[in-house]
C-alpha cells in the first residue's frame, strides 16, 4: 500500500522528461508537459532556451528553484533538477510541481514581512513619539525662562516709569504697553499651559483653602468689571458647598477668570450670573455644579463646535482683543482637573457655560489661624524677607519663627508671579521660595531674579525650600546659585541659622 501512494504522490507532482544533447525530448511522462515526447524543449516552454547549452556539459547536477511556468492558462511554480551523464549522453530533468506549498510558503512570507514592516514602522514611530515628547520638553522648559520672564522684567520698567514724574500723554502711553503686556503674559502662560497638559506635564497643585471666600473674592472682582459696562452681576452659592475643600484653588481661579471674563466681554446689556451648586457630596467629595450664564450675543449653532479650538474666534470684526486661546486652554484645565464643560448658546439671547469638578472635602471645616492674625511685631528697620508659599500652614510656620523676638519683617505671597511683584515694588534681603510655587515654580523664579535686569534684586539670597529633599536637588540649586536648600521637615534653629546668614550676607554687599 505504501508503494502505491508513492508511486501516485510521485505521478501527481513530478514530470521526468529525458532529453538528448541536442535537446530533443526523447521519452517523458505527462504531468505537466503533455504530448512532449519528440518535441524540442526550446518549443515547450520559453525557460528551457536558457539551460540548452548545459546539456553539453558532462556528468553535472544544476538545481533551479521557484521556477514560474505559465502551461494552459496555469501558474506553476516548480522546483527543477538536470542531470547529465558520464558520457555526455542523454540527460534527465526531474520537474517537481511545488505550486502549493509555495503558495503557503508565500502567504507565510508575506505575513512575516508585513509583521516585520509593522515593527519597523511601530518602531518609528515610537522614536517620533520620543523625539515629540523630548521636544515638548524642552519647549516647556525654556519657554518660561526665554518668553515670559523678559515680559515680568518689561513689568518691572513700567511700575518704575509709573513712579517717575511724567506728563498725561506719556502715562496714557505706559498704560498701553502695561495692558498689551498683560494679554502678552496671559496668552503665554496659556500656551504653557496647554503644552504641560499635552506633554503629560501638567499636575494640579492641590492645597486647604476656604472655597467660599474665594467664590465671593471672584465676585468681587467681576461685580466691578460688570458695574463699569453697565451690567448686573449676581451669585448664588448653595449652602451645602463645602467650606473648605482641597483643590487646586488658582487654576479654579482661571477657569472661573476665563469663562466669566468671556460673559462680560460679550454682554453690553443685561446681567451676568454665576450659580454654584453641589449636586453630589458624600463624606469625602463634592461634585459642584458652576453655571455662567449671560445676556450678550451669543453664538450661532455652526460656531459652537469650534469653540475650543486654539486661536479660534468666532468674530474678528468684533473689537476683541483676545486671542483666541481662552475656551482651549479652559477646557483643557477642565478635563485634566477631571470635570465636565458644556456651553450652550442661542444669538441674541446669551450663553450658558456649564462647569463640573470635584472637590476634595478638608477634614477640619473649622477656620484655621491665618497669616494675617500673627502680628509682625518687628520695628521698620529690622531685615526684610519675603516669603513664597501657598500652604497656609507652612505660611504660618514660616513667619512665626521668622518674628518671633522681633527678628525680620516678613511678607508672605503664594505664587511664583507674586514674588516678581513683589520684589520690583520693595527692596528685600532674603527670599524664600517653596521650590513647588503654582504658576511659575520655585526654580523658574530664581532663575528669573538671577537673570533679570534690575540691579536691586539680582543678587538676593534665595532659600529654597522642599519637601521632598535630595542630594541632587541639592546640588542642581547650588549650579543655580541659589544660596541655601532647605529640606522639610526642618528645625526651627537650621531655619533661622540659614535666614540670618544670608541677610547678613546681603547687608555686605
Amino acid at each position: 500500500m505504501l508503494k502505491d501512494y508513492n508511486t501516485s504522490y510521485k505521478e501527481s507532482t513530478n514530470q521526468i522528461l529525458i532529453v538528448d544533447k541536442n535537446g530533443l525530448v526523447i521519452d517523458c511522462d505527462s504531468q505537466l508537459f503533455e504530448n512532449s515526447k519528440g518535441k524540442k524543449l526550446n518549443n515547450l516552454h520559453p525557460f528551457f532556451i536558457s539551460i540548452t547549452n548545459l546539456l553539453n556539459t558532462p556528468n553535472k547536477t544544476y538545481n533551479f528553484e521557484c521556477i514560474n511556468l505559465k502551461l494552459n492558462n496555469l501558474n506553476h511554480s516548480v522546483d527543477l533538477t538536470l542531470h547529465t551523464n558520464k558520457k555526455n549522453e542523454n540527460a534527465v530533468i526531474v520537474i517537481q510541481n511545488l505550486t502549493t506549498q509555495y503558495i503557503r510558503y508565500q502567504k507565510v512570507a508575506q505575513n512575516r514581512n508585513e509583521a516585520e514592516i509593522k515593527s519597523q514602522v511601530l518602531d518609528f514611530n515610537n522614536k517620533l513619539l520620543l523625539e515629540k515628547e523630548a521636544f515638548k520638553d524642552n519647549f516647556i522648559a525654556n519657554f518660561s525662562h526665554q518668553i515670559k520672564l523678559p515680559l515680568i522684567s518689561i513689568d518691572g520698567f513700567v511700575t518704575q516709569l509709573e513712579e517717575s514724574n511724567l506728563e498725561q500723554n506719556q502715562r496714557y502711553n505706559l498704560k498701553i504697553i502695561k495692558s498689551t503686556n498683560g494679554r502678552l503674559k496671559t496668552m503665554i502662560n496659556d500656551i504653557l499651559d496647554i503644552s504641560k497638559i499635552e506633554a503629560n506635564h501638567f499636575k494640579a497643585y492641590k492645597i486647604r483653602y476656604n472655597l467660599i471666600q474665594e467664590l465671593n473674592i471672584l465676585a468681587e472682582i467681576y461685580s466691578k468689571k460688570c458695574e463699569e459696562k453697565g451690567l448686573k452681576f449676581v451669585i448664588n452659592i448653595d449652602k451645602n458647598c463645602p467650606k473648605y475643600v482641597i483643590a487646586d484653588k488658582f487654576r479654579l481661579a482661571q477657569i472661573a477668570s476665563n469663562l466669566i471674563g468671556n460673559a462680560i466681554k460679550f454682554t453690553t446689556n443685561g446681567n451676568v450670573t454665576i450659580d454654584v451648586k453641589t449636586i453630589k457630596q458624600n463624606k469625602n467629595k463634592a461634585t459642584i455644579l458652576f453655571t455662567i450664564t449671560d445676556t450678550g450675543i451669543g453664538i450661532e449653532k455652526n460656531h459652537l463646535e469650534n469653540i475650543y479650538k486654539s486661536f479660534y474666534q468666532i468674530n474678528n470684526n468684533i473689537n476683541n482683543d483676545g486671542s483666541g486661546l481662552g475656551l482651549a486652554i479652559t477646557k483643557n484645565l477642565i478635563k485634566a482637573l477631571n470635570g465636565t464643560i458644556n456651553i450652550k448658546s442661542k444669538p441674541e439671547i446669551g450663553t450658558t457655560a456649564k462647569v463640573t469638578l470635584d472637590f476634595k472635602i478638608a477634614d477640619n471645616q473649622e477656620n484655621e489661624k491665618s497669616k494675617t492674625n500673627i502680628k509682625n511685631t518687628a520695628t521698620s528697620n529690622a531685615p526684610k524677607i519675603l516669603i513664597a508659599e501657598p500652604l497656609q500652614k507652612e505660611q504660618n510656620l514660616l513667619v512665626k519663627h521668622l518674628t518671633a523676638k522681633q527678628l525680620f519683617n516678613v511678607d508672605v505671597v503664594e505664587t511664583g508671579d507674586a514674588v516678581i511683584e513683589a520684589l520690583h515694588s520693595k527692596i528685600y534681603d532674603t527670599v524664600i521660595l517653596n521650590i513647588k510655587l503654582p504658576t511659575m515654580d520655585g526654580l523658574d523664579t530664581a532663575r528669573y531674579i538671577r537673570h533679570s535686569d534690575f540691579s536691586h534684586f539680582n543678587n538676593i539670597p534665595i532659600i529654597i525650600i522642599s519637601s521632598k529633599p535630595s542630594t541632587q536637588e541639592e546640588q542642581y540649586c547650588k549650579n543655580k546659585k541659589i544660596n541655601s536648600y532647605i529640606g522639610r521637615p526642618y528645625n526651627k534653629a537650621e531655619l533661622l541659622r540659614k535666614v540670618k546668614y544670608n541677610v547678613k550676607k546681603k547687608q555686605a554687599q
